[in-house]
């Protein structure tokens, strides 16, 4: 990783960046779990507040390395936080029996460390402390969800879900510096390591079960996630680095939160679901509804994802993406076999590639 100026010249991802990424996406894969497993709403709704806080946390951290000159340093913090992002996925499954001690503990631990590393080795301390206080709060409000009645649980995870998503939309952010090339290649490598949680759900679920009949249906939905990855990774990834280098230093954090994380957070809840969907269909008990609900809800989700990243960025070509997710949300309105509802919804995702390369 390149040493400088927080902000200024060439960045690149470090070693023990990509490391500290392992125990987010080992967190992902554990809220996938969660969500497979869900029976109530409630159960939604605590993943949903996980997901939030674990993405607002991982951007934290993303920006952090921005304003971290030294390679050790940035290395001892990454390793330290890793602790923490790692009790968190630990303790993911214990909201099901409504038991967020370590999750709790281990969202504090996170938020502590970066807010200690922010101001002591960012050099922005008193921007620092102003959004610790809401980190330190949505922190308490996970750690606390579980030991409160069922209402008032699930209002404080209501709460963590708004606050964050309030603060991405409304904090200009204006006294952090991001380097664009490394924002961008980090989370380009975190969204590819989610889609390889996505192949990983067929693969696994499929070899396991040995069902030789559904390889047609396996083959189908690789082909979607294919299409899903060159939605985002054909253009948009250079022109977003492109347009965040032409921004002033001061207005890059703004755009950055609206793009990298309040639209990615929907893209990754889109390829979520759709691991889901596909981790269900391929076992023995497997539900044609479940399918076509998760598959419906992914490409929604996914596509609405990408036509905000291009708004945010004033990118362009935002309708296509929203006539795909309009179109991919349909899905769950079809009575179609498995093997139809995987065709049609690849046949949406050429067409918003194809639309694209029109433009």
């Amino acid at each position: 990783m390149t040493s400088g100026a927080p902000g200024a010249g060439e960045r690149h991802a470090a070693t023990v960046e990509l490391l500290f990424d392992l125990t987010f996406v080992f967190a992902i894969t554990q809220i996938t779990h969660l969500l497979k497993a869900a029976h109530t709403p409630s159960d939604i709704l605590g993943a949903l507040s996980v997901l939030t806080f674990l993405w607002w946390m991982y951007g934290g951290y993303v920006w952090l390395a921005s304003h971290i000159a030294s390679s050790r340093a940035l290395t001892a913090v990454m390793l330290v936080a890793m602790a923490g992002t790692f009790f968190i996925a630990i303790g993911i499954p214990g909201l099901h029996e409504h038991s967020t001690a370590i999750l709790g503990g281990g969202a504090l631990f996170v938020v502590a460390v970066h807010l200690v590393a922010f101001a002591t080795l960012g050099g922005v301390a008193w921007p620092a402390l102003r959004f610790g206080f809401v980190n330190v709060g949505t922190a308490l409000l996970l750690g606390a969800s579980g030991y409160l009645p069922p209402l008032a649980g699930g209002g404080a995870q209501v709460l963590v879900i708004v606050t964050l998503i309030a603060m991405a939309l409304f904090y200009s952010a204006r006294a952090f510096a991001l380097s664009p090339d490394h924002l961008v290649e980090r989370h380009g490598l975190l969204l590819i390591i989610v889609f390889g949680e996505t192949v990983i759900s067929i693969g696994v679920t499929l070899s396991a079960e040995r069902v030789a009949t559904s390889l047609i249906e396996a083959g189908l939905s690789l082909a979607v996630i294919i299409a899903l990855w060159f939605a985002y990774f054909a253009a948009d990834d250079r022109r977003a680095e492109r347009r965040l280098s032409s921004l002033a230093v001061t207005e890059r954090g703004r755009a950055a939160l609206i793009a990298y994380w309040f639209a990615f957070l929907v893209m990754i809840g889109g390829l979520l679901c759709l691991s889901v969907g596909l981790k269900g269909h391929f076992t023995a008990d497997s539900e044609r509804a479940q399918l076509s609900f998760w598959l419906a809800l992914g490409l929604a989700l996914y596509f609405a994802g990408t036509a905000l990243f291009r708004c945010g960025l004033k990118l362009g070509g935002v309708l296509p993406r929203l006539v795909a997710a309009m179109a991919g949300g349909l899905l769950v309105a079809l009575s179609l076999p498995p093997t139809g509802l995987l065709g049609l919804a690849l046949a949406i995702a050429v067409a918003a590639l194809v639309a694209d390369a029109a433009m």
